[in-house]
């Protein structure tokens, strides 16, 4: 496999605004709602699901969106390989998947290093937004994420321009559980983030 270099945002979007991250947008309520919301900030999202993607980067020209870019990937492989240090604003992370099968190990988000690459990759400040509807899944998250040098940020609510998601809807009957997390001024603890994943 050939080696990989960091992209700068630069060769994605053609202006220096703040970049923030979706990680699995689904149908890309929350994506299209906030790039519209905020004109002044470039949405990258990540969608492990090619049709999925095309779809919401229709829907993003049909609104004129044009600070939403789409890619099909791993978002593990794109996040440790190919995002620079230090440069994305905020990542979203809403209803993950949480591929409880053993056979389904390999896809679990939160392994490896990938919290350490979320990590690494957030601007200092920079804020990561994690909802489920599982209880067990936000404080295995939670634990892997602070490990990596984000602090858990006390009394979060989601962003305003978040909406219910058609998932949302129809799974998380008993409530929504949300956390946020930042990284520090001085930094992280997360390392090179490399993972065997490919892209």
């Amino acid at each position: 496999m050939p080696s990989l270099e960091p992209v700068p945002w630069s060769a994605v979007f053609p202006n220096d605004h703040p970049v923030e991250v979706e990680i699995g947008p689904g149908r890309g309520e929350m994506l299209l709602a906030a790039a519209a919301a905020s004109p002044a900030v470039n949405f990258f999202a990540i969608e492990r699901a090619p049709r999925a993607a095309d779809d919401i980067t229709r829907l993003a020209a049909r609104r004129a969106l044009a600070n939403v870019r789409v890619i099909a990937a791993d978002a593990r492989c794109v996040v440790a390989r190919l995002v620079q240090e230090g440069s994305v604003s905020a990542y979203h992370i809403y209803f993950p998947d949480p591929w409880p099968k053993r056979r389904h190990a390999r896809r679990r988000l939160m392994e490896a290093d990938f919290p350490a690459a979320l990590a690494r990759t957030l601007v200092p400040g920079g804020t990561l937004h994690l909802a489920t509807d599982l209880r067990p899944l936000l404080e295995s998250f939670a634990h892997r994420l602070v490990a990596a040098g984000l602090a858990s940020v006390p009394g979060s609510t989601p962003p305003p321009s978040r909406p219910t998601t058609a998932f949302e809807r129809k799974y998380a009957r008993a409530g929504t559980h949300y956390l946020r997390f930042r990284r520090s001024s001085g930094g992280s603890k997360g390392g090179s983030g490399s993972l065997a994943a490919d892209c």
